[in-house]
């Protein structure tokens, strides 16, 4: 013990435990000083390179399970099949200069089918019209 108090161990055990509270303290600061930012909201995603037949692909399902078009476990399907046969038409040269103005008419129908309500409104009460 004499030998410890000669080297001043206790002082230096002290101190660099003194130090390392101050700069966890330090460094747990910092932590609430930076500025989260949050994410930016998820952008459509460009399916098709034709925003109107994007935004229709976009607002399918959720449309089509307002307006009650398909059966809940068909829609899916439905969605799949549309999806895909966008895709053909949209690599097809032939058929692409058209293609803006038929997603358009199918937005259309499937606005009248909606009869004003919203994408997000609950399905209406009854069974849905199968197709």
């Amino acid at each position: 013990m004499d030998l410890a108090g000669r080297i001043n161990i206790f002082q230096r055990a002290f101190a660099t435990r003194s130090g390392c509270l101050a700069l966890g303290l330090l460094l747990a600061g910092c932590g609430h000083a930076v500025r989260k930012v949050p994410p930016p909201p998820p952008q459509p995603v460009a399916i098709t390179g034709i925003s109107p037949c994007d935004a229709y692909l976009d607002s399918y399902l959720a449309c089509h399970r307002a307006a009650g078009i398909f059966t809940p476990d068909t829609l899916q399907g439905h969605y799949q099949a549309m999806r895909s046969s966008l895709l053909q038409d949209a690599s097809d040269p032939r058929t692409r200069p058209y293609l803006a103005s038929r997603c358009l008419g199918l937005q259309a129908q499937l606005s009248a089918a909606l009869n004003g309500r919203a994408c997000n409104a609950p399905t209406p009460v009854g069974n849905p019209k199968p197709h």
